[in-house]
């Protein structure tokens, strides 16, 4: 029982880590974002597991985080409000010339970040875009003017 506990721990505090850190898709990763990935599933099945190297504490701590995972998703079904907690809200980052430099500081994006966004739109110049919207994917959209 000690391990489905910590496995349901584990996943809750991942996950508040995960959307603590940002958005980024898994395209958009820079190497330091794989480190930190891999560290945190290294880190997490050390404390889950502890020194249980049995077969039943591994598979149930796989089971408890498949069912927490389901849980969670269940949960942003029926509530509005938990979704937005677990996946966020789109962020508009750049509207009519204008960046949102608090947003930009707070999802620690950078001007070039949506720039490139634009450009795989085939815009090369931000005079061409009414808004850049950081989804909560992660991934940027550019809508482009009229």
């Amino acid at each position: 029982m000690n391990t489905v506990l910590k496995a349901a721990a584990a996943y809750i505090i991942v996950l508040f880590v995960i959307r603590l850190i940002g958005r980024r898709t898994a395209s958009q990763q820079a190497p330091i974002d794989m480190v930190v990935l891999f560290l945190f599933g290294g880190l997490s099945v050390s404390a889950v597991l502890g020194d249980d190297r049995s077969f039943v504490g591994a598979m149930s701590a796989l089971f408890t985080v498949g069912l927490m995972h389901v849980a969670v998703s269940w949960l942003k079904l029926r509530s509005v409000w938990f979704e937005r907690i677990v996946d966020g809200t789109p962020i508009v980052v750049f509207r009519d010339g204008r960046w949102n430099e608090t947003a930009m500081r707070r999802l620690r994006m950078q001007q070039a970040d949506i720039r490139t966004a634009a450009r795989q739109e085939k815009l090369d110049d931000l005079d061409k875009v009414a808004v850049a919207i950081v989804e909560r994917d992660g991934t940027v959209s550019i809508l482009e003017k009229e």
